[in-house]
């Protein structure tokens, strides 16, 4: 697990600046469902969401949902 979320979704999303992702949310938010959940660490994706999304844990724990549901599969 050494990728960088948030060096992947800067990429993914087009954007020269970390510091603009929380401004392009549904982007953001349409991007993460695509990802590879098991790429980075649970710490990783909840300190990404705490960043872009600023909210009570809504957006991880609708990720953590879709990583359970995925590695079910895999």
């Amino acid at each position: 697990m050494d990728r960088d979320i948030f060096e992947d979704m800067k990429i993914e999303t087009g954007c020269a600046y970390f510091s603009d992702l929380p401004y392009i949310k549904e982007t953001v938010e349409k991007k993460l469902l695509e990802l590879r959940f098991d790429l980075y660490s649970k710490e990783q994706l909840q300190e990404f969401c705490d960043y872009v999304f600023h909210d009570n844990g809504a957006v991880y724990q609708s990720l953590m949902m879709k990583y359970r549901r995925d590695s079910r599969y895999n």
